[in-house]
């Protein structure tokens, strides 16, 4: 029995390396939600069937890499500002986006020869050496494609502490009646103080935008109710910024906590966005803002953009 299976494992190895294909399929991840979270796109092209094998992966690959391209130009550089609106403003963009997809790698192939047609796998990084971050960003610094800046928040005073209320003078118990209802327990928010006496330092920002139409980018921002802004690239260290972006995006409060964990986040706070402005900033309250600030200067959040955007 031992050595049955071991001839069908060795068998299985010799197939995938001479034919160069990986058992099973392929997930296609276009949509932007999903490609900021995953950090990549991901496609499969199909050629026409009745051909040879060559013609076939060659067909293939060239389907793919023009679905990569047309997925590539409508993601968001910020605001309504796609990546075709970015190669349309500038040569320089629309050059390196040309070598850029140059640099897409195969993830997999099929041929299906009897019916003599491919199947292609290709995948495009948006972050790390050599990723959309790492290309574009820069290409948008010098061609002014950048959000205009605007006024940075500080806090004019940090309160001692603002939340939570303190709790009421004791009372008489008093027996409740049958359709008394128990008052919910107020929220507890994040703890506003200066730095030295924060009693608990956190480390990352959970910014849930689930009840709005939040769009991931390659900018994305945080901002007060007066438009002041709290997190922006200008924010985060360029080696960062590569690797990460300006942070990250999932669904699930659950992956949200992960990826900060990944981070080196061991207690992140998690914040209500009030609104969006412009499908890519994220508003908030005056107190998170002042909540943000002060953490921020206890555990270097900002810079290492340990900020994780949830979306519905």
């Amino acid at each position: 029995m031992k050595r049955t299976f071991g001839t069908i494992v060795i068998f299985l190895s010799v197939l995938i390396f001479v034919t160069g294909t990986w058992a099973g399929g392929w997930e296609t991840i276009n949509s932007p939600v999903k490609i900021f979270e995953e950090g990549y796109i991901q496609v499969v092209g199909a050629s026409e069937e009745g051909q040879t094998r060559y013609r076939a992966m060659r067909a293939a690959t060239v389907v793919a890499q023009r679905d990569l391209l047309e997925v590539l130009e409508g993601l968001r550089l910020y605001g309504q500002t796609t990546v075709r609106d970015g190669m349309l403003h500038a040569d320089q963009i629309r050059t390196s986006v040309d070598g850029f997809l140059r640099g897409a790698t195969k993830c997999g192939e099929k041929f299906y020869g009897n019916r003599g047609y491919a199947e292609v796998c290709m995948r495009l990084h948006i972050r790390g050496k050599g990723g959309l971050y790492d290309i574009v960003l820069p290409l948008m610094k010098a061609n002014n494609l950048m959000p205009k800046p605007g006024p940075y928040y500080k806090p004019k005073l940090i309160p001692k502490v603002i939340s939570p209320s303190p709790p009421p003078k004791e009372t008489p118990v008093v027996e409740a009646k049958p359709e008394h209802k128990v008052a919910p327990k107020p929220e507890v928010k994040p703890e506003v103080a200066r730095p030295s006496e924060l009693k608990t330092s956190y480390d990352g920002i959970i910014v849930d935008v689930r009840a709005f139409q939040f769009r991931p980018a390659l900018v994305n921002t945080i901002v007060t109710e007066k438009d002041e802004i709290v997190f922006d690239p200008s924010k985060i260290l360029s080696s960062v910024l590569v690797e990460r972006g300006c942070g990250g995006f999932t669904t699930d409060p659950n992956k949200a906590k992960a990826l900060l964990a990944s981070w080196g986040s061991k207690s992140p706070m998690t914040l209500k966005g009030i609104s969006v402005v412009k499908s890519t900033n994220a508003k908030i309250s005056a107190d998170d803002a002042a909540a943000i600030y002060v953490h921020d200067k206890k555990s270097n959040i900002l810079a290492e953009a340990k900020v994780v955007f949830l979306l519905k």
